[in-house]
């Protein structure tokens, strides 16, 4: 008896260790899982694309009668230096989204130009939007805001880069046309400043979130869909329908 007792209380222990050992390492696991972001910009799938074989010239046997070039048909064999595999980016170059009625916003070599109504009051807004993100502003006086180096965390980067940006606006009438671009921009030692995507996604990603914070409050609520007078119809009580149809009834 006193056998099986502790037989009983060994095994117990036995399983509690390795449950407890299992945990820990599941949850090592995720952690690791949490932290890799490459997944959000690496292509599924194997590499064994990048092992093919160079085209080779076609050989054509002497006295062969083959078609005309065409130049529909034309294969480009110039070299393409750039990342392969693992180190290509799919990440799709973000886009300015204006969240202001009546203004607009493009996107052009290396700089946001943004078009909003003075009444709007977005140039007054900016430097609590900065300040909220931790972007030292070095200068500001009513038509220019330089900010000094600060880091820009994404959750898609697994380390931040340094950027400095210009803030420039300029009064046209009843409206202002703000320009937003990038001074400096570095991850690590590496300087990203002559990569246009990179360029791109760090002055759209500020030029939205400024939106976001911007946005009227008009903008944040889902307005309610109208019923159209056929759900009416259906929502009212039974009642009411049949001392209608009776009422019609008695007309004829």
């Amino acid at each position: 008896m006193l056998n099986n007792t502790l037989n009983k209380i060994l095994f117990k222990n036995n399983v509690i260790k390795k449950t407890a050992v299992l945990a820990v390492v599941t949850s090592l696991f995720l952690v690791g899982c949490g932290n890799d972001q490459n997944f959000k910009r690496e292509v599924e799938g194997n590499e064994d694309y990048l092992k093919s074989p160079d085209l080779k010239p076609l050989i054509i046997p002497e006295g062969t009668k083959i078609p005309a070039e065409s130049n529909e048909f034309f294969v480009n064999t110039t070299e393409v230096h750039g990342d392969l595999g693992k180190k290509l980016d799919i990440r799709p170059p973000t886009l300015p989204i204006s969240t202001i009625q009546e203004a607009f916003a493009i996107y052009n070599n290396g700089s946001v130009t943004f078009n909003v109504p003075l009444s709007s009051n977005v140039w007054e807004q900016i430097p609590n939007s900065l300040n909220k993100r931790n972007i030292l502003i070095a200068s500001h006086d009513s038509n220019t805001i330089q900010t000094g180096k600060s880091f820009m965390v994404r959750a898609d980067e697994e380390q931040a880069v340094e950027a400095s940006y210009s803030i420039k606006r300029q009064l046209l009438g009843d409206t202002e046309t703000i320009t937003i671009s990038i001074t400096s921009l570095t991850r690590g030692t590496e300087n990203l400043i002559s990569q246009p995507v990179e360029v791109q996604r760090y002055i759209v990603g500020l030029f939205n979130d400024i939106m976001n914070d911007v946005a009227p409050d008009s903008m944040r609520i889902v307005p309610a869909k109208a019923q159209d007078k056929n759900d009416e119809e259906k929502n009212k009580p039974e009642s009411k329908k049949t001392a209608t149809s009776v009422s019609d009834e008695d007309q004829k």
